[in-house]
């Protein structure tokens, strides 16, 4: 008797999966226990994902929280800047406005 990839010999005549009962029992026990194992590696796979992703969500919101605090105590200090900012920016376009002014081609 010799078994390879489904078939089962004896003498001349194969046994396959499909005449014998007990060859498909044997090899669909086989299928299923693969089966399982890689179930088992991608149940474990998701966990894994699932917990990297809710460590990520943690983190995400304490450094929002973070950030909330520290742009409230900046926020005056950032209005100063950008009111100076925008005042420089003005005073700029409006000396370069007089320059093109006084001299204009008469």
């Amino acid at each position: 008797m010799f078994f390879a990839h489904g078939y089962l010999s004896m003498g001349n005549t194969p046994i396959t999966e499909n005449t014998s009962l007990e060859m498909h029992v044997e090899l669909c026990a086989e299928r299923y226990g693969r089966l399982e194992e890689k179930f088992k590696v991608v149940e474990n796979r998701l966990d894994q994902l699932h917990d990297d992703f809710h460590d990520f969500k943690n983190e995400n919101q304490r450094n929002l929280g973070e950030i909330k605090s520290l742009l409230s105590s900046a926020k005056d200090e950032k209005f100063k800047i950008m009111v100076t900012s925008t005042a420089t920016i003005i005073v700029g376009l409006l000396a370069m406005l007089g320059y093109v002014v006084t001299h204009l081609p008469k």
